[in-house]
């Protein structure tokens, strides 16, 4: 059977978009899904990280070989013209329409950022991204550990390589001043005060610079998987992220229709020439 194959490449909420836009045309076509891992093997410096999700059952990996290299603008031009789109490789950020209109076999090249690639499918997605059956009862144990029955808030810090000049350049660092709006508006909301659930690579920075409750718990120094610390994300009630694809994927797994989801308002640098319209799904707020 014809299948649509997604380069896999990047960090884990990079993977998930990646798979997520993938998965759902896969099932809009009624084709076979292939992960393209070779991109992500050759450069090295990531892992994948999606091994411990309970992904599509009998989806294919491509890992032997060179990975392939996107066509050129010419090289696209002239397959456009000759109606060959079995690589499309994506050349903006905002949500692209076109994807709808490809067909089986097909590779998908590109970061596919926004739930409206996959919005028909996000329960099957929701699935997907649960913890595969090895993972279960370690994710069941942390939860009932570490997160408190409602209320509970999610507050993502990163900083880890969002430090580095050149990650610097096009994303930036949500301000401390962001997470202070974000608290504001969560205690107007919110009918009890909420325990705040810190998940971040930096927490003597968070300690020594966001001043947080007394109560506050620091859930990333308690797990030891990028996976672990997005699954208990989710299992928060509500969500503060920072402009990351990370804790956008900790926020959007929580099927609760209810919750409060706050996102910084500048997601990129102004800089950067990125557009974050498609980001943000409905009803997400800014601070």
């Amino acid at each position: 059977m014809p299948a649509v194959t997604s380069i896999i490449d990047g960090g884990l909420g990079n993977q998930m978009f990646q798979y997520a836009a993938a998965r759902a045309l896969s099932l809009r076509l009624g084709a076979d899904l292939t992960l393209d891992l070779r991109r992500l093997n050759r450069r090295g410096h990531r892992p994948f990280d999606l091994a411990g999700f309970a992904l599509a059952p009998n989806h294919l990996t491509l890992t032997a070989g060179r990975p392939p290299k996107p066509p050129g603008r010419l090289k696209r031009l002239v397959r456009s013209m000759l109606g060959i789109r079995d690589y499309f490789h994506e050349t903006s950020f905002p949500f692209n329409p076109a994807v709808f209109a490809l067909s089986a076999p097909v590779t998908l090249d590109g970061y596919f950022q926004s739930e409206l690639y996959f919005t028909e499918q996000a329960e099957v997605i929701r699935g997907d991204f649960q913890p595969a059956a090895a993972h279960v009862r370690a994710i069941e144990q942390l939860t009932h550990q570490l997160i408190p029955a409602d209320p509970s808030v999610s507050l993502h810090v990163r900083r880890g390589d969002y430090v580095e000049a050149k990650n610097l350049a096009i994303l930036g660092l949500a301000p401390l001043a962001y997470y202070e709006r974000a608290l504001a508006i969560l205690a107007q909301r919110l009918p009890a005060k909420p325990t705040i659930c810190v998940f971040t690579d930096d927490p003597a920075w968070v300690r020594a610079h966001l001043p947080l409750p007394a109560d506050t718990r620091y859930i990333s120094e308690h797990t030891s998987s990028a996976m672990e610390d997005l699954l208990l994300m989710s299992r928060c009630s509500h969500h503060i992220t920072a402009n990351s694809s990370f804790s956008w994927w900790g926020a959007w797994l929580n099927p609760n229709p209810a919750k409060i989801v706050i996102t910084p308002a500048q997601w990129f640098q102004p800089s950067s020439g990125l557009d974050a319209r498609d980001l943000r799904p409905a009803g997400w707020l800014t601070a």
